[in-house]
C-alpha cells in the first residue's frame, strides 16, 4: 500500500513539474494565414526567454496574460505570452530555456508543417476563383473575379476579407464597385482584380479566404434563453488557380495594340523661340510598363514633363493614352528625329514597329541685320575721316571746346541723377518686371523671356510653363516675384 501511494505521489509530482511549463502550438498551418502559438508558465518568479526569430520569420508578440492559482495551499502565479509568424513554408519551433523558481526549464522543440488547403465544400457558402483567361504572356491582362456565395437567411454578423497578395503578379482592384445580387436562394458578391504576370512559367495563385462570423442558433449557451445566440467564425476557402505564362519575345515589354503619333506647333521659328512637340500613344495593352519616351537632339535645349498615362479597363481589355509633351528651344536649325515604337501583337503573334515622321525646324538668322550693322559703322567711319580732314578754324575749336566742356557736365550730372533714381526706386520699376507688367499672352511672355534662360532654375522651370495650360495670370505673377528675387 505504501509502495502505491508513494508511486502516486512521484507520478503527481511529475506531473506537476512538467505543469510548469505548457506549450500549446498548432501542428500545421495555412499558407497565407499567421501562425500562433503560447507557451504558459507556473510559479512564484518566472522569466521568458527573448524571442525574435525562429528559422527566416520573425516573432511578434502579442501580449501577456497573468493570473493567481492555489495548489495544495502555495500561491503561485500563471504566466502566458503569445506570438505571431508569417512562416511560408515548413519550419521547426525550437527548444527555448525559461527560468522557473530559480531554475532552468526547457521547452520542447516542435516541428510544423503548412497544410495544403482545399476548396471549401459546403451548402451553406461557396467561395470561388475564376479567371478570364489561363493561358497569356508576360505583361498581358487577366482578370480574376472572386465569387463569394452564401444562403439567404444566415445570420451573419461579419465578414471579413484580407486584402490578397498575388505573389509575381502586379495587380489592382478594378473600381468599378462591388457587385452584389441574389441567385438561386443564395447572396452572391463579386470583387474583380486585373493582374499582370511578371515572369514566365507556370505560375500558381493561392487559394483565398472569406471569415463568415454567424450566429450559432444551436448553441448549448442558448438552450435556456438566457443569453444571446453566440457568434462563431466558420473559415470559407476558395479553389487555387493554376496558369500557364509564356515569355515575351527578346527585348520586348509590351504586348497588346497600340498606335503612336506626334505633333508639332511650328516648323519655323526665330532664334530663342521654343517649340510644342507632343507625343500620344493609345490601343489596348500593358500601358504601365511603356518606358518614358526621351529625345537627344544636339543644339537644341529641351525642356520635358513627366508623361500622363490614363487607363481603364473595359470589354476591349486594358485600355490606355499615354501622353507627353517637350519644349523645345533650338539654337540652329535642327530635325526632330522619328521615335520607334515596338510591342508584341498577340493576335498575329509578331513583333510590331511603328514609326512617328521627323520634323525640320527652321531656326531665321539674323544676316539682314548685320548687313544693317555693318553699312551704319562703315557710314560711321567716314564721317569720322571727313571730320579728321577737316580743318577747323580757332573760333570753332574754342566752340567746341565749351561745348565739350557743357556736355561732359550734362552727362555727370545726368549719370548722378539717374544713380539716385535707381538707388530710390523699388524692385518692381525694374525694366523687365514692367516690360512683363505689360504683356498680355503667354506668347508675348514667353519671347521676352526665352534670352534670359539658364540664368535661374526657378525662372527656366517659369519660362517652360508658359507653354503649359496654367492660368496667365498666376503664371505672370509667379515670374514677377521670381524677378524681384533675382534682381535681372
Amino acid at each position: 500500500m505504501k509502495q502505491v501511494r508513494f508511486l502516486f505521489i512521484c507520478i503527481f509530482f511529475n506531473i506537476y513539474l512538467f505543469a510548469d511549463l505548457n506549450m500549446q502550438a498548432p501542428d500545421s498551418f495555412v499558407k497565407g494565414e499567421s501562425y500562433i502559438f503560447k507557451y504558459e508558465a507556473i510559479g512564484s518568479s518566472i522569466d521568458f526567454p527573448k524571442i525574435e526569430k525562429i528559422d527566416r520569420y520573425l516573432v511578434e508578440d502579442l501580449g501577456t496574460s497573468r493570473s493567481l492559482q492555489i495548489i495544495n495551499g502555495n500561491y503561485d502565479e500563471k504566466y502566458s505570452k503569445t506570438y505571431k509568424i508569417a512562416p511560408t513554408d515548413d519550419f521547426t519551433i525550437p527548444s527555448f530555456t525559461f527560468m522557473i523558481n530559480g531554475k532552468e526549464v526547457k521547452s520542447n522543440e516542435k516541428r510544423v508543417t503548412v497544410q495544403k488547403v482545399t476548396k471549401t465544400t459546403s451548402s451553406k457558402f461557396d467561395l470561388s476563383l475564376k479567371p478570364s483567361k489561363t493561358s497569356l504572356y508576360v505583361g498581358e491582362d487577366l482578370l480574376v473575379k472572386l465569387v463569394f456565395k452564401y444562403r439567404r437567411g444566415l445570420q451573419i454578423t461579419n465578414l471579413g476579407f484580407e486584402q490578397p497578395h498575388f505573389e509575381n503578379f502586379w495587380y489592382k482592384k478594378i473600381t468599378n464597385g462591388n457587385r452584389r445580387y441574389e441567385e438561386n436562394g443564395f447572396i452572391v458578391q463579386e470583387l474583380e482584380f486585373l493582374l499582370f504576370p511578371q515572369k514566365s512559367g507556370e505560375l500558381t495563385i493561392d487559394s483565398l479566404r472569406v471569415d463568415v462570423q454567424l450566429v450559432d442558433t444551436n448553441s448549448s449557451s442558448n438552450t435556456f434563453g438566457f443569453f444571446s445566440a453566440i457568434p462563431k467564425v466558420v473559415k470559407v476557402y476558395s479553389n487555387e488557380l493554376k496558369l500557364n505564362v509564356k515569355e515575351l519575345p527578346k527585348d520586348i515589354n509590351l504586348i497588346g495594340e497600340f498606335d503612336i503619333e506626334t505633333n508639332i506647333n511650328k516648323t519655323k521659328v526665330k532664334q530663342g523661340e521654343s517649340i510644342s512637340f507632343k507625343v500620344d500613344i493609345n490601343g489596348v495593352g500593358n500601358f504601365d510598363d511603356i518606358q518614358d519616351i526621351k529625345l537627344n537632339i544636339d543644339e537644341a535645349t529641351i525642356y520635358d514633363n513627366k508623361p500622363e498615362i490614363k487607363t481603364k479597363y473595359s470589354s476591349k481589355g486594358y485600355e490606355g493614352t499615354y501622353s507627353k509633351v517637350y519644349s523645345i528651344v533650338p539654337n540652329k536649325s535642327i530635325e526632330i528625329p522619328s521615335i520607334s515604337f515596338k510591342y508584341f501583337n498577340k493576335k498575329d503573334k509578331k513583333i510590331v514597329e511603328k514609326k512617328t515622321k521627323s520634323y525640320k525646324i527652321e531656326v531665321e538668322d539674323f544676316k539682314e541685320k548685320k548687313v544693317v550693322l555693318e553699312k551704319a559703322e562703315k557710314e560711321i567711319e567716314t564721317k569720322k575721316e571727313v571730320i579728321i580732314k577737316k580743318e577747323s578754324s580757332f573760333q570753332e575749336k574754342l566752340t567746341f571746346f565749351i561745348l565739350g566742356i557743357i556736355v561732359t557736365l550734362l552727362i555727370i550730372g545726368l549719370y548722378s541723377y539717374v544713380k539716385i533714381l535707381k538707388s530710390k526706386k523699388r524692385n518692381d520699376d525694374i525694366p523687365l518686371i514692367k516690360l512683363v507688367k505689360k504683356t498680355s499672352t503667354k506668347q508675348e511672355l514667353m519671347k521676352l523671356l526665352i534670352p534670359y534662360i539658364k540664368s535661374n532654375t526657378i525662372l527656366d522651370e517659369l519660362i517652360y510653363q508658359c507653354e503649359s495650360e496654367k492660368d496667365f495670370k498666376i503664371l505672370k505673377k509667379e515670374i514677377i516675384e521670381v524677378l524681384k528675387e533675382i534682381k535681372i
